[in-house]
């Protein structure tokens, strides 16, 4: 299994922009097409996105209360592509490690394997 990453970390603007990275890299990715009822969706991310960049413009003005709005819906959003990388570590093979990293999804490579230890007698 291949262990994968977003960075969803920084300013607002900076998170919006990587979001928005992001979500074109995935419609772009032929493994995120058609994504079980399970997975997010892409046009469920799009709602995220646009909510998320619809409450950055209302806390501009540094309004507490669009701030804490714009905060959960980045929470909300953060929670989406958590989701949507647990998917693609499920579905995703070797062969796809080039087309994920176009997508700009950072492939950390495989998750170790547990070694056993065995006991002394």
């Amino acid at each position: 299994m291949l262990r994968l990453s977003y960075d969803l970390t920084g300013k607002p603007s900076v998170f919006l922009s990587n979001s928005l990275r992001y979500y074109n890299g995935l419609s772009s990715l032929s493994i995120y097409r058609n994504p079980p009822e399970q997975a997010v969706s892409l046009a469920r991310l799009k709602e995220g996105l646009d909510l998320y960049e619809q409450k950055m413009e209302s806390s501009i003005n540094y309004d507490r209360l669009q701030i804490k709005l714009r905060d959960d819906a980045r929470k909300q959003l953060t929670d989406l592509f958590k989701k949507v990388i647990a998917y693609l570590q499920m579905v995703a093979t070797e062969e796809d490690i080039p087309v994920l990293m176009q997508a700009g999804i950072e492939v950390k490579g495989r998750a170790p394997k547990k070694k056993t230890v065995v006991a002394p007698a």
